[in-house]
């Protein structure tokens, strides 16, 4: 640091809800920590649902509830209809209390037990789960599960219009299981009364001066200068901000810290939404880029902050959503170490962090090693904003998928994936790039169709597979012992697509790993996700700074990314029933990525706050392990203010 009225959406095709906001007459309260003033308010929910309907399949039961719109998937633990709505409220509201009166509780007896949920497949090696196992300490209980009613997070961050607002996720448990017994108690009707406190000011200028803030070391500002100038001509108001004078003014554990309550000063001073970090490593050869469990500072251009959520795959990944996450869920500073342990971000057997997660400004990081990088993204992104793009190469979207996971299905998960995204870009003309194409004359995923194919230029660039550090693969149709080769880095030269630039998308681990050095990738290969092959830069970020071609951005993941096998039900409660791997964890916010551009968002940075926030309302990150990584790690390598396709 430095020296109204609630809208509401019911969801569901019985689902009948109401809710009445009842200002209860009591004087204003004030925040201990914020000082700032409040209102007392109440608000209910009222929700109806109908008798769950039992279906048996094999040894196991499912249960559907109509009124309910998702379901509850965690590895291995019941699979149970849920409810689940996200209300919106001023910035810095204080939920008090949340009153749960349930009505005629009913039971039934089950002729066997409800299916657990598989678990989440690592997207780098192609496992495979052949049958699902129980978590014996819920199936040999005699407790109901889940414990309440209901459950709920709350969080700060943008809506839809860019504001500031405080954000509650509700999810309601129609249904609820005695595994020992077999049984399940249920409700029809059920009221929620919440009461809450208003608050009466925001610490918000009514007036912005900037748009957003470029932050960078001192080396890279006369490079900057010229992207600077550029974005106030285009109407970003843009301003630059030197790491130096942040370390110099503001206070902090350290230098991320440091520069985290820089941005929270400049959303409150200057109103800025986009902030654009400049600046990765310092050395292609050199650097472990880790100093300690928290952070890498030593050998970077620019800090990072390593979540230390500890899944055994990932012992610390790059996260640079923790500097877009500035508040919590009452408005005050969000510090990523909420038990006050000097560790950030951690979630293990023995202690939680609490994240709020919703990003509060659209960030994305040039991971620049150099003044030439500088300059190179700098042109880049000017020429491709300085006029619109031709339609006869933008209005082309390229998708590259194949086989993924060896389960029951016959389902090819990664062109699934690439199916669903291709479904929401109904104003494009997709390229399909497909492992199933092989023999039949069609485009396949290996280096030469896909290099012929992005010369030819695409407004999108999508990969749905495995990755890695070095390279992006995927399998033929049942062929789990071969991989197609897809594409890695030292073939990105080929790459001769010029100003036809496309944003990418690539699903599959660690492709975005922005720490990678030729000497961290020979004498920590696992840590780095190389295999020992000796790289400077990982694929995400090489594909961005090309010269000559590549990519003006790439949205990816610094670790391990996950993904969803088989079919267990409508997952992410959007009325249609569709394979596992669209409906969560990797599949589903790299589609969702999509619908959001589709829903008249053409902003990179903005495109990138609403699916993450989209994610978190379905499946809110501090309910799941999985969920909370998935977004931790959603990396936006390019300029969050950057209008796609360019200016008219």
């Amino acid at each position: 640091m430095k020296k109204k009225s609630l809208s509401y959406v019911a969801v569901g095709l019985l689902l009948i809800s109401s809710f009445a906001a009842i200002g209860i007459g009591k004087e204003a309260v004030v925040n201990k920590e914020t000082k700032n003033p409040y209102l007392l308010n109440e608000e209910t929910i009222n929700l109806q649902f109908l008798e769950p309907d039992i279906n048996e399949q094999g040894t196991y039961v499912e249960i559907n509830v109509e009124g309910a719109n998702g379901r509850l998937s965690y590895a291995d633990e019941p699979m149970l209809p849920i409810y689940r709505t996200t209300l919106s409220f001023p910035f810095g509201t204080e939920i008090v209390d949340i009153e749960c009166l349930s009505q005629d509780v009913k039971t039934m007896v089950l002729p066997k037990k409800i299916a657990p949920a598989p678990k989440p497949i690592v997207l780098e090696k192609g496992e495979t789960v052949l049958e699902n196992s129980m978590d014996e300490a819920i199936y040999n209980s005699d407790e109901l599960f889940p414990d309440n009613w209901f459950s709920y997070i709350t969080g700060g961050g943008l809506d839809r219009n860019s504001e500031h607002k405080t954000f509650l996720n509700i999810r309601v448990y129609p249904v609820r299981y005695n595994p020992t017994m077999d049984t399940i108690y249920y409700v029809e009707n059920l009221e929620l009364k919440i009461t809450y406190n208003e608050p009466l000011t925001n610490p918000f200028p009514e007036n912005s001066e900037f748009d957003m803030v470029i932050i960078a070391p001192s080396k890279f500002s006369k490079a900057l200068d010229k992207l600077v100038d550029h974005k106030n001509d285009v109407g970003v108001n843009t301003t630059l901000k030197k790491t130096e004078d942040i370390y110099d003014e503001y206070t902090g554990v350290d230098k991320p810290e440091k520069i985290k309550y820089f941005i929270k000063d400049a959303i409150e001073t200057d109103g800025i939404k986009y902030v654009l970090l400049v600046g990765g490593m310092k050395s292609y050869i050199f650097g472990t880029g880790r100093d300690d469990a928290n952070q890498g500072t030593a050998t970077w251009h620019l800090p990072v902050r390593y979540s230390n959520l500890d899944d055994t795959v990932d012992l610390g990944f790059i996260c640079d959503l923790y500097y877009a996450d500035i508040y919590n869920g009452v408005g005050n500073f969000s510090t990523w170490d909420s038990n006050e342990n000097g560790v950030f971000a951690e979630w293990d057997a023995f202690e939680k962090d609490i994240i709020h997660l919703y990003p509060d400004v659209y960030l994305g990081r040039l991971a620049c090693r150099n003044k030439i990088e500088v300059k190179i993204m700098v042109n880049k992104i000017i020429n491709y904003e300085k006029e619109p793009a031709n339609p006869s190469w933008f209005n082309t979207m390229v998708a590259v998928g194949g086989e993924s996971f060896n389960d029951t299905t016959n389902y090819l998960e990664g062109e699934e994936i690439c199916n669903k995204s291709l479904s929401y870009m109904t104003d494009f003309n997709p390229v399909k790039i497909y492992a199933s194409n092989q023999g039949g004359g069609g485009l396949v995923p290996t280096t030469k169709d896909i290099v012929k194919t992005v010369k030819e230029g695409c407004g999108f660039l999508f990969f749905a597979g495995f990755g890695n550090a070095l390279n992006w693969a995927t399998h033929w149709p049942g062929d789990f012992e071969t991989w197609v080769e897809g594409i890695n880095v030292f073939k990105f030269p080929r790459l001769s697509n010029k100003e036809k630039l496309p944003v990418c998308i690539v699903a599959g681990s660690h492709n975005c790993q922005f720490n990678v050095t030729i000497l961290a990738s020979l004498s920590n290969p696992q840590g780095m996700h190389t295999y020992g092959v000796p790289i400077p830069e990982c694929w995400g970020w090489w594909l961005t700074r090309k010269i000559g071609g590549g990519s003006i951005a790439t949205i990816g993941e610094t670790a391990i990314g996950y993904g969803m096998m088989g079919e267990g039900g409508d997952l992410d409660g959007d009325g249609i029933n569709e394979p596992d791997c669209v409906e969560g964890l990797s599949g589903y916010i790299n589609t969702q990525f999509f619908k959001t551009y589709n829903d008249s968002v053409d902003i990179l940075g903005k495109v990138w706050g609403d699916t993450i926030n989209k994610y978190l309302d379905t499946f809110p990150g501090m309910g799941n392990l999985e969920d909370c990584k998935m977004v931790e790690e959603w990396v936006l390598l390019g300029d969050p203010s950057l209008k796609i396709g360019g200016y008219t």
